[in-house]
């Protein structure tokens, strides 16, 4: 049996937050744990992470983590690679198929793993999950063999957790690696911009992405990639031009003022220095994680197959 299994959950990948890391292997973290912001200097995985978050209740040690492990795990490998040819070669380098899929499944993952929406997703499966309909308890009650439950809403209630875990991550999973979004993203014109002379560093977040609904002409997905680097994925050309043509210290306040307006729990930059701008915009502007489409896929769309 594997034993020990790692279960830090990082929402905020390691492999991201190092780009904010100094010459000690640290950043700096913001939160605010009482009525003030407080920073403290910490390594990348000692934060933005929640133990066991994506933890498959009911299964064996050596499955419960295998949303972490193989899902994460992996998309996040794929991006950590894909991200490291963005800060050296730009967009041009990362321009197959299988390495955009890669950087826009991090992108989606970003938005919808954190603590907040599995949260939710938890609360509204569990809300809705044993919710039938006239026409799939007459299918039920046609096989429904004797010593089963009289309806099919009471079979799904009485389903062990374990089962009820796999069917809630099954409908996650593909929310992240998701086909219809994924598309959109990887069609979009691509950019990395360098602030390098700008009077502050790009910050980022637990909710670090900037965001305006992709499907329209001028939509756009913006993240920090680092303390001098902003990716950009958008629709029009005459979007890059409006970054290009930015002042560039704006450009960096306005991004940050939205990175850290967005944050739910923790800031974080290369150091302290703009600690009071974040104790005046943390929280501010926290939005729903929706991208496209601002309702939550329902469990009841997507309730498993009847099967006795």
């Amino acid at each position: 049996m594997v034993q020990n299994k790692p279960n830090k959950h990082h929402y905020i990948p390691k492999f991201y937050l190092k780009r904010w890391s100094g010459f000690d292997g640290r950043l700096c973290e913001f939160s605010r744990p009482y009525d003030h912001v407080k920073p403290r200097r910490t390594a990348p995985d000692g934060t933005g992470y929640v133990r066991g978050l994506y933890t498959l209740r009911g299964f064996e040690p050596d499955l419960a983590q295998q949303i972490e492990e193989r899902f994460f795990g992996t998309t996040d490998c794929e991006a950590s690679d894909v991200l490291g040819i963005l800060e050296t070669k730009g967009p041009d380098g990362a321009s197959e198929g299988p390495l955009r899929s890669a950087w826009s499944r991090f992108l989606l993952s970003l938005l919808l793993r954190t603590p907040e929406n599995i949260e939710g997703l938890r609360a509204q499966w569990e809300h809705t999950f044993a919710k039938t309909d006239t026409e799939t308890e007459a299918e039920y009650a046609n096989v429904r063999q004797p010593g089963r439950p009289a309806t099919f809403a009471e079979y799904l209630r009485s389903m062990p957790v374990e089962q009820i875990d796999r069917y809630l991550f099954g409908v996650f999973i593909p929310l992240v690696d998701n086909v219809r979004v994924g598309t959109i993203l990887n069609k979009m014109v691509w950019s990395v911009f360098t602030a390098a002379k700008t009077r502050f560093e790009f910050l980022t977040s637990d909710r670090p992405i900037v965001r305006t609904p992709l499907n329209i002409p001028d939509g756009y997905l913006a993240l920090p990639i680092g303390p001098r680097k902003l990716f950009l994925a958008t629709n029009s050309l005459d979007v890059i031009r409006r970054f290009q043509n930015a002042n560039q210290d704006r450009l960096v306040a306005d991004m940050n003022a939205r990175v850290v307006g967005g944050a739910i729990k923790y800031v974080y930059g290369s150091s302290d220095t703009q600690r009071q701008f974040v104790s005046n915009r943390m929280g501010t502007e926290i939005k729903s994680f929706a991208i496209i489409d601002p309702r939550f896929p329902s469990p009841e769309h997507v309730q498993p197959t009847i099967r006795i």
